[in-house]
């Protein structure tokens, strides 16, 4: 395929060695002369390489020409012809040492050199570019399908010059590679991760890419050949990933756990335009990982496709084979025929630590969806599909000694391509897998992420700032084992789907008493129906639930009737959810959105809208996000603001500013919540606090470049500040945290953080601020290579309370896996608490006179939490879980909050006065069977017991631990089957 439209790229002169080198040559072309481009680069010495490589190989003089490409200067490598080889004689030399990615192009006339250098030694410190090598020439293709040309390298990073991916001339086509395309009946193709059908090796294999983890972009130390055709029914991918054979690194995992590991991954930009797409990972072994990408890199992996996959080990590495049904992806009409698809391929190697991506887009690069490289499979249409997901399911409830049945239906409609209708009746969202043991003795809420299927589909429409994105990462997702957090980073986010089949919100009678266990249990759904789209630029997605009306189990507490059953009444929750968005891309990104959401009482509605708007400058070095907020509850109202401002000035560094001004009226709706304010989004949504002026500052800098005895570094520094409607300062804190990751994956990470003195204005739960003293942490740690079969980690460390007393922390981690079948995680937190501040409301505490009273405890904390996986096969996993949170509470001091707010005052106590030890003994534990029958199609068999016991003060940690199995407030089994048919 000739790309007509370089003939407008100006080619300037090139740097000719005029201290007259004898073999320095000067060729006059002809107007509108035709070159074969072996390549394209940022930095001129890193093309003089490629140059010097190619025609050691060729025997052909080469030349490097100065383009222009969309206002940024490029070298391209080229091949001239003459009287004595032609354009087709060249191609077939260049496909003869493995360049089967050149392209055509026409140079306007003018006199231009090259330089010679073939004895010289290449620039210092610049290492040689890894040249793709195909197995055979595609002349076995039958004509019919074999593509014209070859389409061109991307264009790739320098080493010296790391300025971002640049984006093609916008005269000329917008596609890198063109796929063929087969009929289904024109191959016979074995799902089993080899390469050894023959149409395999008569396709183009493509290698560009360059190391961007750590981003040195140099390059890669083994060849990743990859293999595209396409059809009407999808995209067929084959891999072979060289690499020698004991340092291959296979580990079953579930589905989206993110371990070290060798994968190999594509993510597709099916709009074309950088606005939505997907993301697929295989890793050695056959575990997978899948999600959707949306401008500019939201990643997020709840959505699972419906996809085929299998990996195989080869003798000079391992291979793999993909299906990607269009059917499956959400993309644009193409009434013209044409489609462009963007596309990003990755490579995990393990045992270097290394990910290698084409293009070259590291994990800090400024841009992403906005500069994929472009394939081109004409004639795509997804053919309208129907999924039907009947379920059914068995619960035995060992402690109320019931038995449930229950049957339901997932519906998956896509009527065209670029809209998708889901639908949930009778769901059944049994225990298939349990939230973290968390215990919070604060007055703010914990964050809980969603785990239901249903609600995890689709949900990156309804995000709509970066904020309202969950993270967070295993022990052995990275290089060096990690030690556990004891911080959750919470989302603000107007959508918490938590919410939704959630606890009820019903008024318990003053005279009756129930259980906290059934308060807990979540509410059963009617049903739920979400439909998601676009249309040109305009994204959409609407969701409804309702939830059956409550009934709960009491008794009576006193009079004549005390201890009799009763049965507390209430409706349930009707929820809606509306999400509008209009995005602009090429030229940066430009959008705005509004989302709604309503959820009704009985007596009352909670309505909450949010206005968002994002920029992202073309050069990808600036990125502002905001979002506007308002929220009538109960007729209630209430506003605020946020936004977060990002600057990259270049490659891995990173400024970012975050704002927030949120209403200060506060409203307490009910006297066993959390405090709220005016601005009032925690029915359906989820805020830290509200009545908040908050500006916090970040700075972060990560390398891989330039360093002798280490992989990487990075740095990272933090300054918070938040004030609340008196003008208190309520939070405040600097942060410096570092790490050094050395060649042997090895890591060393510390902190140091400062808290200024502050007011404490929620802990006493609406009984008065209190003044605290500046405090101090700082923590080391340690972690070790997760590619070995054993790692750990190891962090001590201290910080300081609220009034000065210091606790010591330390945590202890191990990862045994020997095979990739088997592993065992075992993490432990300790803390040495001395002068632990607390209301009694924490701890039970019910005495009116201790109302506007602190607390100081000295306390020994024990968090142990053991995950073992057993994998029969790639799609059958027995999965047993355990978490367990002990803490054992002596109080020390009691101190008085002052009417007037200040410095707490400290109490004598009274000889009369109770003691306010307390104990918690909490935990959960899981064992999971899975088997995935087919793909989205599952059968799960799962036990649970969980507990949570109280008033056992003079137990030790043994003790509570013991008891902890023996005596559970949840014990529970379940079995559960959905099935997936397609039609």
């Amino acid at each position: 395929m000739e790309i007509s439209s370089l003939s407008r790229i100006s080619v300037l002169t090139l740097a000719v060695l005029t201290l007259a080198l004898p073999n320095t040559a000067v060729f006059a072309a002809e107007d509108s002369s035709p070159a074969l481009v072996l390549g394209s680069f940022l930095n001129r010495s890193y093309a003089d390489e490629r140059r010097m490589q190619l025609e050691d190989k060729l025997g052909i003089q080469a030349f490097v020409v100065e383009a222009d490409a969309k206002g940024t200067q490029m070298f391209r490598v080229v091949l001239i012809p003459d009287a004595s080889m032609n354009m087709s004689n060249l191609r077939a030399r260049a496909a003869e040492v493995g360049v089967t990615d050149a392209w055509t192009a026409r140079l306007p006339g003018r006199s231009f050199s090259s330089e010679v250098l073939a004895n010289s030694s290449p620039p210092a410190q610049q290492p040689s570019t890894t040249i793709a090598e195909t197995a055979k020439k595609p002349a076995e293709i039958p004509r019919e399908t074999q593509p014209d040309t070859i389409a061109k390298t991307q264009q790739t990073f320098s080493p010296r010059d790391p300025i971002g991916p640049i984006k093609l001339s916008s005269e000329g086509p917008d596609v890198d590679i063109t796929l063929t395309k087969f009929n289904e009946g024109d191959f016979q193709w074995q799902l089993d991760g080899k390469l050894d059908e023959p149409f395999w090796q008569s396709l183009p294999a493509y290698d560009n890419m360059l190391v961007t983890d750590p981003d040195t972009m140099g390059p890669t130390q083994h060849a990743t050949l990859q293999r595209f055709f396409y059809t009407d029914q999808g995209l067929y991918i084959g891999v072979h990933l060289e690499q020698p054979p004991d340092t291959l690194l296979a580990r079953l995992s579930s589905r989206d756990e993110f371990l070290n590991r060798d994968g190999w991954g594509i993510t597709i930009d099916t709009s074309g335009e950088g606005l939505y797409g997907y993301w697929f990972t295989i890793n050695l072994g056959g575990s997978v990982q899948d999600g959707k990408v949306a401008a500019e890199r939201q990643f997020s992996n709840e959505w699972d496709g419906p996809w085929e996959y299998a990996t195989a080990e080869v003798a000079d590495g391992w291979s793999t084979e993909v299906f990607l049904p269009w059917s499956m992806m959400t993309m644009p009409d193409a009434a013209d025929g044409e489609r462009n698809f963007g596309f990003y391929l990755s490579r995990k190697v393990a045992y270097l630590d290394e990910r290698w991506t084409w293009p070259a887009l590291p994990f800090g690069s400024p841009a992403f969806m906005s500069v994929l490289a472009q394939m081109q499979t004409p004639g795509v249409t997804p053919r309208r599909q129907l999924e039907i997901y009947p379920n059914i399911a068995f619960t035995r409830d060992e402690i109320d000694e019931e038995n449930e049945f229950r049957a339901g239906v997932d519906l998956s409609w896509r009527p065209s391509s670029n809209l998708q209708v889901t639908a949930t009746i009778n769901p059944d969202f049994g225990v298939v897998e349990s939230d973290d043991v968390v215990v919070n003795l604060s007055a703010f809420e914990t964050f809980f992420p969603e785990k239901r299927l249903f609600f995890l589909e689709g949900r990156e429409v309804f995000q709509t700032t970066p904020r309202s994105r969950v993270r967070g990462r295993g022990p052995s997702g990275t290089g060096s084992r990690q030690t556990t957090s004891t911080f959750s980073p919470e989302p603000t986010t107007l959508l918490n789907t938590r919410r939704i089949g959630g606890p009820p919100r019903i008024d318990i009678p003053d005279n009756v008493d129930v259980e906290g266990v059934e308060r807990g249990k979540p509410s059963d759904l009617i049903g739920a129906v979400k439909l998601t789209g676009q249309t040109g630029p305009f994204r959409y997605g609407v969701l409804s639930a309702f939830e059956d009306d409550v009934r709960l189990p009491g008794t009576i507490e006193s009079g004549p009737n005390a201890g009799q059953p009763v049965r507390v009444e209430g409706d349930g929750r009707d929820f809606g959810v509306a999400r509008f968005l209009w995005e602009s891309t090429g030229n940066g990104r430009r959008s705005v959105g509004y989302m709604g959401t309503m959820v009704g009482y009985e007596d009352y509605d909670a309505i909450v809208h949010g206005i968002d708007a994002h920029w992202l400058s073309p050069n990808g070095l600036w990125q502002v996000d905001t979002q506007y907020m308002a929220s009538d509850v109960d007729d209630v109202e209430g506003s605020g603001a946020l936004a977060d401002i990002t600057y990259k000035p270049k490659q891995g560094m990173e400024h970012k500013l975050t704002l927030d001004y949120l209403e200060d009226t506060l409203n307490i709706r009910d006297l066993l919540d959390y405090l709220e304010d005016t601005l009032n989004i925690r029915d359906l949504g989820f805020i830290r606090r509200n009545d908040s002026r908050n500006v916090i500052y970040r700075f972060s800098n990560t390398t891989g470049r330039g360093l002798k005895r280490l992989r990487s570094k990075s740095v990272s520094a933090v300054l918070s500040n938040e004030w609340n409607q008196q003008g208190r300062h309520v939070r405040a804190g600097y942060f410096l945290r570092n790490s050094w990751t050395f060649k042997n994956l090895n890591e060393i990470r510390t902190e140091l953080d400062y808290f200024p003195a502050r007011w404490d204005d929620r802990n006493s739960f609406g009984n008065g601020d209190f003044k605290t003293k500046e405090r101090w942490v700082g923590e080391i740690a340690f972690g070790t290579d997760t590619t070995k079969i054993l790692s750990f980690s190891a962090l001590i460390g201290g910080r300081q309370e609220e009034l000065s007393d210091w606790t010591i922390r330390s945590a202890l981690g191990v990862t045994f896996r020997p095979n990739d079948r088997f592993s065992i995680d075992l993490d432990l937190n300790y803390f040495d608490r001395d002068g632990w501040v607390l209301h009694q409301t924490v701890f039970g505490g019910d005495n009116p006179a201790f109302d506007t009273s602190m607390f100081t405890f000295e306390a020994q904390e024990l968090q142990p939490k053991l995950a073992m996986d057993v994998f029969l096969s790639a799609k059958q996993q027995l999965r047993l879980t355990l978490q367990w949170a002990g803490i054992r509470a002596e109080e020390q001091d009691r101190f008085l909050i002052p009417a007037g707010d200040g410095d707490l005052i400290r109490q004598i106590r009274n000889p009369g006065d109770p003691i306010n030890d307390f104990n918690v003994s909490r935990l959960t534990a899981q064992l999971r069977y899975r088997w995935e029958i087919g793909p989205l199609s599952d059968l799960f068999v799962v036990y649970t017991r969980g507990s949570n016991l109280s008033d056992r003060v003079d137990d030790t940690f043994g003790d509570l631990f013991i008891d902890a199995l023996d005596e559970p407030i949840v014990d529970v089994f379940v079995v559960k089957l959905r099935y997936r048919f397609g039609l």
